[in-house]
């Protein structure tokens, strides 16, 4: 069988995007209202937005993961505004993807083994 999802979502609820000093712009409120719209746009059966306990970005969050493109420093608006983009709703917010320069700026365990 072949897994019936298109695409994942994959926003990181982990201790540090989801730092509630974020208030509202934390982890879980990003995914909660990625999960409305994708149910208001009517994508729940093909379009999966998924929690994840860390994506091992924390110095460049909230940070959001579809199709293995990263997307980092999200507001729930700016999250709305990169689901529209990725399903073809609006303009696609690519300006929003971690770059590798930040990226090896970072103190994540992934720059460590690459370095």
């Amino acid at each position: 069988m072949k897994y019936p999802f298109q695409k994942h979502f994959l926003v990181c609820t982990g201790e540090r995007c989801n730092n509630p000093d974020r208030g509202i712009e934390r982890g879980e409120f990003i995914r909660d209202d990625l999960k409305d719209l994708n149910r208001e746009r009517g994508r729940k059966s093909v379009v999966r937005v998924c929690s994840v306990s860390c994506l091992d970005l924390c110095d460049h969050g909230p940070n959001m993961i579809i199709d293995g493109d990263v997307y980092s420093h999200l507001t729930r608006e700016l999250a709305k505004e990169v689901y529209s983009g990725v399903m073809g709703d609006g303009p696609r917010r690519d300006d929003l993807q971690l770059t590798v320069e930040e990226f090896e700026t970072g103190g994540s365990k992934a720059v460590k083994k690459k370095r």
